[in-house]
């Protein structure tokens, strides 16, 4: 009796040990599936020549790293290395996922990159940086070599990558890159749907710091309940205070904005109207258009590029225009919608004095240099609505070509 006793309590031991070793499991898994407050994601292109600049922002992101409420995810494409997922840690890349050579261009490559972080470190909040060259026209990432090793060179849309983000919700996009501020490319994200809260992005040029990860992830870990429009002033506050001080202060092409989306489409519309107005009586507002078009011109390839600064463009046309007459209201209605837009923003003390004031808007100074010398841009410019709403026919009227 006393054997079947003690066998019955040694496979009672093991039952009662196998279950709970079961339900440790499923505690573990509940544990690892407990949303987090935010995850920031950093889809990090950097197969081309902006390779040597990788390890800088890495070693940012591992002073921080992933905690109990913020995870912090990464997809690298170096040039002369493959590339790999990790978890940020304190310290540490940890090795996720290893893919090889990617073609970061590809949507499918950064929906992938979602869905991973969504199901395994879910959160209740998002922050997606773009790390890469941008373009308001072209893009958020340029990777030069295929999938196959050949070189080649593929952007990430605009359009592509308001079709990888259909059905998620990111509630800030930061883009550590050039140029997307513009209002026709922010316009684009609210036309086509896109649920996100703000854009952070440059109507100019910017420097190879980039954004100050670190001291952004600091804030972030400190007050993981800030919200998605504390969070994107965060990141444009940190900026700022990077390139307000040695050897940074002296760029003069940098800036950062906080766009807040659901307010864009009311700022477009107005500006759209404005041009119609401006377009229906060329010959009166000509010369008003071209001093405004010159004091709106801001430094390093914005002519070449066709890019104006939108806020002084309309501020120097109300000075040569009678202050009752319609296009004087015009002006300071987008104004007024741009100041709902625009949360917040960051510029070098020299870039201050050059008159940016947060979003750009095309404005090329020959039909032919756009349509001919630029001609995939515009090809690629052509696909946002923006233009086919009033500010293209203006454009021609000014041009002469309709």
């Amino acid at each position: 009796m006393s054997v079947i006793k003690r066998t019955s309590c040694v496979l009672l031991a093991i039952v009662f040990a196998a279950s709970a070793f079961a339900g440790f499991a499923i505690a573990e898994e509940e544990l690892e599936q407990t949303p987090a407050k935010w995850s920031v994601l950093v889809y990090l292109v950097a197969d081309n020549n902006l390779d040597d600049y990788i390890q800088t922002d890495l070693d940012e992101l591992m002073t921080v790293g992933t905690g109990d409420d913020v995870n912090v995810l990464t997809i690298v494409d170096g040039l002369y290395t493959p590339a790999n997922l990790y978890r940020v840690d304190l310290g540490e890349m940890v090795l996720l996922e290893e893919y090889g050579e990617l073609n970061m261009g590809d949507p499918s490559v950064l929906r992938s990159f979602i869905d991973y972080s969504n199901k395994h470190y879910p959160a209740e909040h998002m922050c997606l940086f773009f790390w890469d060259h941008g373009s308001g026209v072209s893009g958020v990432g340029y990777d030069e070599t295929m999938e196959d090793g050949s070189a080649g060179g593929d952007w990430l849309t605009h359009q592509e990558l308001m079709g990888a983000l259909d059905g998620l919700k990111v509630d800030v996009m930061a883009m550590d890159e050039c140029s997307i501020g513009q209002i026709e490319t922010i316009y684009e994200y609210a036309a086509k749907g896109v649920d996100t809260d703000y854009i952070v992005a440059s109507e100019s040029y910017i420097g190879w710091r980039g954004f100050s990860y670190d001291k952004i992830l600091e804030r972030l870990a400190a007050d993981p309940e800030m919200d998605s429009e504390e969070l994107s002033l965060v990141i444009v506050d940190e900026f700022t205070k990077l390139f307000s001080v040695s050897p940074f202060m002296s760029e003069i092409l940098t800036t950062q904005t906080v766009f807040k989306l659901s307010e864009i489409t009311d700022a477009a519309n107005a500006m759209n109207v404005l041009a119609s107005m401006l377009a229906a009586d060329i010959g009166q507002y000509k010369s008003a258009i071209n001093i405004a078009e010159a004091d709106s011109r801001t430094p390093w390839g914005s002519r070449s590029a066709g890019r104006i600064d939108l806020p002084t463009f309309l501020e120097s046309i109300q000075k040569h225009v009678p202050a009752k007459s319609p296009v004087y209201a015009g002006c300071q209605l987008v104004l007024d919608e741009l100041s709902d837009v625009i949360k917040g923003m960051g510029v070098t003390p020299i870039s201050e004095k050059l008159g940016y004031q947060g979003v750009g808007i095309l404005f090329p100074p020959s039909y032919s240099m756009y349509t001919v010398a630029s001609a995939a841009s515009y090809d690629m410019y052509m696909k946002f609505e923006f233009p086919h709403n009033g500010w293209w026919d203006f454009l021609e009227k000014y041009w002469g070509v309709a």
